[in-house]
């Protein structure tokens, strides 16, 4: 049994890989791809990259050729599709934008609305809660009707309305103007109105 334990163990030992051994086997190339053209411009770009201390012109003039690298490296059928996906996108968003968009403004139309029905519905129930008051209605009938409770003399001023006013204003003006003798010869010549 010593023996067979002693074989086991050193077959384990050979079928266990290590470092050194897994190096020396071949390993078989895979084919490289654009993501891993990419991926060396990355790292090139890091490499690239030096801390810099100072600020301004100097140091974005050392950054530049490693952008203009990145643009020449650009595959123009990846920008293609990338740009038709973006413009996709962007038709996709824009009706629905524009519809939540006009849907907003007529929403802030509806609110305002509602706020000036909501004031107009307060002052007609003031009116209505005024109209059934009786000093209210005694006061309107008082003013609109003439109305007078007994034992109250009315007195009705009778008072000329703006046009009227304004025409008695510019005859005053004329007559002010005239000189005295005029005056006095067209309150002779001319008779009173209203006879």
């Amino acid at each position: 049994m010593g023996g067979s334990s002693s074989g086991r163990s050193s077959r384990d030992r050979s079928d266990r890989r290590t470092p050194e051994s897994a190096r020396s086997r071949p390993r078989t190339r895979r084919a490289r791809t654009r993501a891993d053209d990419d991926l060396d411009v990355l790292v090139e770009a890091v490499a690239e990259k030096k801390p810099s201390t100072s600020r301004g012109w100097a140091s974005r003039e050392t950054s530049r050729p490693s952008r203009v690298t990145r643009w020449a490296r650009v595959d123009p059928k990846r920008a293609a599709i990338i740009g038709l996906v973006v413009v996709f996108l962007a038709l996709t968003l824009a009706v629905p934008l524009r519809t939540y968009l006009a849907q907003r403004s007529e929403f802030n139309r509806l609110q305002e609305s509602n706020a000036a029905l909501s004031a107009e519905v307060a002052d007609l129930q003031k009116k209505v809660t005024e109209q059934n008051d009786p000093a209210y209605i005694e006061a309107q009938a008082r003013a609109r009707l003439q109305y007078v409770k007994r034992g109250e003399k009315q007195v009705v001023v009778i008072a000329p309305n703006r046009e009227q006013q304004e025409a008695a204003d510019e005859a005053e003006r004329v007559r002010a103007a005239n000189p005295w003798y005029q005056n006095m010869w067209d309150a002779v010549s001319t008779p009173p109105e209203g006879k």
